[in-house]
């Protein structure tokens, strides 16, 4: 019987030594399958699974961008950090370390790597022009201004829209409001806000002053409370809306900035791996 389970023991220990589901080649193939799946969780545990031995440049470059693509930022700049400068992924992983330092909102390590004369210093200032905008430090980059290209002529446009953005004066709603009730919401565009401020204080302001004339003073006060609390409602609402309405102007500019740097995948090369 002891006989039997060690003959057992040896058959099952070399039986998993030799199965070829183990076999480094093999589980590279898989890794891959599941990189090109899009199942980067599971592939970046497959090639981690392989021996220090058979992770080439190409292998620690797809680890690093299956962490970059779930999120695992910290996991991902590790591996993006030790491509060397020989390999051809080398100046890419730079790329990619700017765009997780965009997506972090960390611009001290996003200036760090752009002193770096090794680095692609154009992409990283483009991602460095983009952070600042985003910011709303528009005023720190003028001597980017004189960089030329397609991506930098897109993000000066970006760059004026920040500079001198079509906001509304939040006073000058409030005085239009004070003059002409409900005027201060069709200047920040709320139309049928403004024209219904403007007929319920009208409408209320008349049966104030039709009451009293006539001497029925309680409908007389109570209309003037009314057409009172109209008035410096739609003043207040007017000063709101202008408020609001900057800050959809603030919004949209980071959704148009945000949607060009996504369809320009924020600088970075992309590379053929699943062809």
């Amino acid at each position: 019987m002891i006989k039997f389970l060690i003959s057992l023991f040896v058959s099952i220990s070399v039986f998993s030594q030799s199965n070829p589901l183990k076999q480094p080649q093999n589980i590279k193939l898989f890794a891959d399958y599941l990189f090109c799946e899009k199942d980067y969780l599971r592939a970046a545990e497959e090639y981690l699974s392989l021996d220090e031995s058979y992770l080439s440049d190409t292998i620690i470059y797809k680890i690093a961008k299956c962490f970059s693509v779930i999120g695992e930022f910290e996991k991902s700049l590790y591996y993006f950090k030790n491509i060397p400068s020989s390999s051809f992924f080398f100046h890419n992983s730079k790329r990619e370390i700017g765009k997780i330092y965009y997506l972090k909102e960390d611009e001290a390590s996003l200036e760090h790597i752009i002193a770096d004369k090794n680095n692609s210093i154009n992409d990283l200032l483009k991602l460095k022009f983009a952070l600042k905008l985003s910011k709303n430090q528009a005023a720190d980059i003028e001597n980017l201004l004189s960089y030329d290209d397609e991506d930098f002529t897109t993000l000066k446009k970006f760059y004026y829209q920040r500079k001198n953005p079509d906001y509304k004066s939040e006073l000058t709603a409030g005085i239009l409001s004070a003059i002409i009730p409900g005027s201060g919401k069709i200047y920040t565009e709320e139309h049928s806000d403004g024209v219904t401020a403007f007929i319920l204080t009208g409408i209320f302001s008349y049966l104030a002053y039709d009451n009293l004339k006539h001497e029925h003073k309680f409908r007389g006060y109570l209309f003037t409370g009314i057409a009172a609390g109209f008035y410096l409602g739609n003043i207040y609402g007017s000063v709101a809306s202008a408020q609001i309405f900057n800050a959809k102007v603030d919004f949209n500019f980071l959704e148009s900035l945000s949607e060009f740097l996504t369809n320009r995948n924020y600088f970075v090369k992309e590379y053929e791996f699943c062809k």
